[in-house]
């Protein structure tokens, strides 16, 4: 009895097989070149990525993201800053209409910008939903080809602000707002722009901005800007640039300006952003702003090593509050920046002169750390003590597993 035929499958004629192509590819060490960095405003606000500007209510953020961002459309300096010409698209989730006025100021005051180079949003997106957040990156799109139309590249979408942007959600946990931030990500890289997040701080202004402190650590940029005093100047500080220099700051005022009149022939009125000068007394206060910014960075670090490795605190007062190991919670915040990334060899001529480097980078970084913690303790955000021979920190509103 004859076998039976093995049936067999012909590719057809002239289709060829494609292996699936990976997107990791693999660079060796000897030959690795650094990337060049690309920015919107030069040691600012990278071209593609998520920076906020954040600070408590009445210390002019949409006046100045505003200002800042009509310079970007004219590629004018901002903060001294280069800026790389682009359109930005300025979504207004809190009170719309008070920012249509400020931009009419704004555009009375410092004259047009290039045509099709700016576009406002007056809706509010809810970020927490994906088919709201699909529904705006359309809307975004539509603006993207009207701008390449007039030759005008889509550079910075704003959001104004956080809060208003996310209802319902609990700002403080990273289960609500780390998707909310994954999103913005994804959109900053898809359409190619820098997203800017107009953002509030809590009750205690110097605890940075509100909420979840993975904001933070995953954010390309901070600008903060100080609570106002009554005849005084408004304060900004560049707390955080990736890739970059950060603790400039700089002065503004808001001057009042009127843009017409209402029904009953009443002036209508507004004010635009002045730059000024920073005040001696901001100036001596640059110490404690880099230890304000790198407690920020070690309450980002305290987040994620509290996620994984949480400990059972038994002091007076702790009440079974849950902590971290401050050795743990040092070793993540220096991954996160908290003082010098690598020692400084550059006028380093033997190998005394390097150990000596080492050495002083070491303790900058060790001092850095200690600074950041004590104004956390400082300013009651966290507590120390040091209990069976480990120090441990943790949060005087005694959180709560997630």
């Amino acid at each position: 009895m004859s076998a039976e035929p093995t049936s067999t499958i012909a590719a057809f004629p002239g289709v060829e097989t494609f292996a699936k192509r990976s997107k990791y590819r693999l660079e060796d060490f000897n030959s690795l070149k650094a990337g060049t960095a690309l920015w919107r405003v030069k040691g600012l606000w990278p071209a593609v990525g998520v920076c906020f500007l954040g600070g408590p209510s009445m210390s002019g953020k949409s006046f100045l993201a505003t200002d800042m961002l009509a310079k970007v459309c004219r590629g004018e300096p901002v903060l001294g800053r280069k800026a790389i010409a682009a359109g930005v698209v300025y979504v207004g989730a809190e009170d719309a209409n008070g920012l249509r006025l400020r931009i009419e100021g704004l555009r009375q005051e410092t004259g047009p910008v290039p045509d099709a180079a700016f576009r406002f949003i007056g809706q509010a997106p809810d970020l927490t939903d994906p088919d709201d957040v699909a529904d705006m990156r359309e809307a975004i799109l539509d603006a993207k080809a009207d701008m390449e139309s007039g030759g005008m590249a889509l550079g910075v979408v704003c959001i104004d602000t956080m809060s208003a942007s996310i209802p319902g959600a609990d700002e403080n946990t990273a289960k609500d707002m780390s998707p909310v931030l994954h999103r913005l990500q994804e959109m900053a890289v898809e359409l190619g722009v820098m997203v800017l997040m107009v953002a509030h701080t809590g009750k205690n202004a110097d605890a940075g901005l509100r909420g979840w402190s993975g904001l933070l650590a995953n954010a390309d940029g901070l600008i903060m800007l100080d609570a106002f005093e009554d005849g005084a100047s408004r304060i900004g500080t560049v707390v955080k640039v990736k890739n970059g220099p950060a603790g400039d700051q700089f002065a503004f005022g808001l001057r009042s300006i009127v843009t017409g009149q209402d029904a009953d022939g009443d002036d209508v009125t507004t004010c635009i952003v002045e730059s000024g000068e920073v005040p001696e007394r901001a100036r001596a206060g640059r110490t404690a702003t880099k230890a304000g910014q790198s407690g920020d960075l070690i309450m980002a670090a305290f987040d994620r090593v509290w996620e994984r490795a949480r400990l059972q605190i038994s002091a007076p007062g702790a009440e079974g509050a849950l902590g971290v190991d401050v050795s743990e919670l040092r070793k993540e915040a220096y991954g996160l920046g908290v003082g010098p990334t690598d020692p400084d060899y550059s006028e380093c001529v033997g190998e005394a002169d390097k150990a000596k480097a080492k050495r002083k980078w070491h303790d900058q970084r060790k001092a850095d750390f200690d600074r950041g913690l004590a104004h956390l303790t400082g300013t009651k955000r966290l507590r120390t003590e040091r209990i069976g021979g480990v120090m441990l920190a943790w949060e005087p509103n005694k959180r709560s597993p997630r």
